[in-house]
C-alpha cells in the first residue's frame, strides 16, 4: 500500500470535525489477508529482499520456554529464537552516510554526539508479529465500523479489532497505535533508572502495575462511551521514600467527550486526590524527572494539542526482536552516554511515519513529535520530539519482542534521551525481580480493583 494511494483516497473523503473521514472501499477491504496481512501491513517483502514477506509470525513458544510464573500467566524468561544470529553489518558515525536514509533523525543525533561509542548492529529482519486469530477475524468483519469523531478526536464503532487497518490519515494511525493489541488483564513491573551527564547511574523507582483493557475483551460487544476502556493502577515499592505511593489512570475512547482521569495516593498524606496534572508535558516523578506524561508508551492521552499528519510509509531500522536486551542486567544494558549497543538488536522494517505539530495557540514543551509505527505490530519502537528551536529534545527507543505465548507483540519499556540536558534514562519490564517476571496475564481482577478507593491498599495483595 503506497503513500500516493492514500493521497487519492484522502482526496475522495469527507471532512468531519477537521478530520478526513474515508472508510475503506469494498475492494480495499478485500486486501486484508491477501496482499495485506490481517492487520493491514504489506504482506510482501521489499524489492531488495532485506525485509522478508510476512509468513504469519511466531504464534507459539519455541522449545525450552518455561516461564517462571507458569504457563497460564506466561511472561519471562523468554527463549531467544535468534540467539545464534550474527549482525549483518555495523553502522557507525564513520559510515552513517551509507545508511542514513534508513536511520531516523533522532537516533542520528546519538551518532553525532557520541561518534566513538555509539554504533548500531543490524541483524536479519524477522517479521515475528502474530496476534490471536479472533483479532484478525474481528478486524476484517468490522472494518467499516470505526469512525473518528469530534475535534480531539475520539473514536466510535470500534471494539476488539485494529480499528483502521487501511488508514487514511495520521489520526487513524495514531489510534491504531493507542489501541494496539494487548491482553484484557495483565500485570507487570517497571524498573526505572537515570544516567546523568557524568556517567553516574541512579535507580529512580520500581513499580508494579495492573492494567485492564476492556476494549480487548472479546466477550463484550462494546465499551459504553461513558465508561473508561482502559484502567491502570500502579504502586511504588522502591525507593523507600516512594514506597506505597500509588496512581490510578483511566482512559476513554470518546476523547472528544471525556478527558483522561487520574488519581494519586501519597502514604504520608493518607488521602486519595484527583491528579489533573498527570497529562501532556507534566514530568513523571517516577521516571527520575525525565519522562513527560504524553510520552508514556510513545504516546498517551488526548490528541487535541497536535495536528497529526500521515507522512507515509518508510523503511527504517527499528529495535526489534530484542530478547537479548530484555535478559540483560540493567548495569550491562546501560553505558555511560547511551544504551549499550552490545545488547541491542536492530532490524530493517517498514513503518508508518506520523508527524504531530503543535497547534497554533497551544502550549507544550515540544513543538513537534515524530512517530515511526511498525506496520506489523502497530507499535512505535522509535519516537522523537523537537523543541521550539527545531532541535531534537527527546528521543525514545522502545525495544520490541514477540510474546509468543500470548501471542502478541510487546515493547519492553523504553530508553529515553533528553538531548537538552545530555542525560538518559529507562523504564523496563524486569524479568529478574522475585515478584515479577515480565508481563503476566491475569485471569480476572477484583471488581473494585480500579476504583479510587482501592488506591490506599493497592500494594496489598
Amino acid at each position: 500500500m503506497h503513500y500516493w494511494r492514500h493521497c487519492i483516497a484522502i482526496a475522495s473523503g469527507i471532512l468531519i470535525g477537521g478530520h478526513v473521514m474515508a472508510t475503506p472501499t469494498p475492494e480495499e477491504a478485500k486486501q486484508l489477508g491477501t496482499t495485506l496481512t490481517p492487520v493491514g501491513a504489506e504482506k510482501a517483502g521489499n524489492k531488495d529482499g532485506t525485509i522478508p514477506a510476512w509468513d504469519g509470525g511466531i504464534c507459539t513458544p519455541p522449545a525450552g520456554y518455561k516461564p517462571k510464573m507458569g504457563a497460564a500467566a506466561g511472561g519471562a524468561p523468554y527463549v531467544d529464537p535468534f540467539a545464534n544470529e550474527k549482525p549483518l553489518y555495523r553502522i557507525t558515525a564513520a559510515n552513517l552516510s551509507q545508511y542514513g536514509d534508513k536511520v531516523d533523525a533522532g537516533t542520528k543525533e546519538l551518532f553525532k554526539r557520541y561518534p566513538n561509542t555509539y554504533v548500531m548492529d543490524v541483524y536479519p529482519s524477522h517479521r515475528t508479529a502474530c496476534m490471536p486469530k479472533w483479532v484478525y477475524e474481528n478486524t476484517a468483519k468490522r472494518i467499516m465500523n470505526p469512525k473518528l469523531i469530534g475535534s480531539a478526536p475520539g473514536i466510535t464503532g470500534a471494539h476488539a479489532q485494529i480499528p483502521f487497518p487501511i488508514p487514511k490519515n495520521g489520526y487513524e494511525v495514531m489510534w491504531n497505535m493507542v489501541l494496539k493489541w494487548e491482553p484484557t488483564n495483565f500485570r507487570f513491573g517497571l524498573d526505572a533508572g537515570l544516567m546523568d551527564a557524568s556517567g553516574t547511574f541512579t535507580r529512580a523507582s520500581y513499580q508494579i502495575a495492573d492494567t485492564q483493557n476492556l476494549y480487548w475483551d472479546n466477550t463484550l460487544t462494546t465499551v459504553p462511551e461513558d465508561r473508561p476502556y482502559r484502567n491502570l493502577l500502579a504502586w511504588s515499592k522502591e525507593p523507600a521514600s516512594q514506597a506505597g505511593l500509588a496512581q490510578l489512570r483511566t482512559t476513554y475512547l470518546r476523547q472528544d467527550l471525556h478527558e483522561d482521569v487520574a488519581w494519586s495516593y501519597v502514604p504520608g498524606q493518607r488521602r486519595v486526590r484527583r491528579a489533573p496534572e498527570f497529562t501532556y508535558d507534566t514530568v513523571s516523578t517516577t521516571s527520575g524527572g525525565l519522562l513527560i506524561f504524553d510520552e508514556i508508551n510513545g504516546w498517551d492521552g488526548r490528541m487535541d494539542k497536535y495536528d497529526f499528519k500521515l507522512v507515509g510509509k518508510k523503511e527504517v531500522y527499528l529495535p526489534y526482536n530484542n530478547y537479548k536486551a530484555l535478559a540483560a542486567p540493567i548495569e550491562e544494558a546501560m553505558a555511560k552516554d547511551h544504551e549499550n549497543p552490545a545488547v541491542m538488536r536492530w532490524e530493517l522494517h517498514r513503518v508508518w511515519m506520523v508527524e504531530g505539530t503543535l497547534k497554533p495557540g497551544e502550549r507544550h514543551i515540544q513543538q513537534k513529535k515524530v512517530f515511526l509505527i511498525d506496520e506489523d505490530s502497530w507499535m512505535s519502537p522509535v519516537y522523537y520530539a523537537l523543541d521550539h528551536s527545531g532541535k531534537v529534545h527527546h528521543l525514545m527507543h522502545l525495544p520490541l519482542i514477540q510474546e509468543y505465548e500470548k501471542p502478541g507483540p510487546r515493547t519492553l519499556g523504553f530508553i529515553l534521551y533528553d538531548m537538552s540536558r545530555g542525560i538518559y534514562g529507562f523504564q523496563t519490564k524486569p524479568q529478574g525481580r522475585p515478584d515479577q517476571y515480565g508481563v503476566i496475564t491475569i485471569d480476572k481482577f477484583p471488581q473494585n480493583r480500579f476504583l479510587p478507593d482501592a488506591l490506599a491498599g493497592a500494594g496489598v495483595r
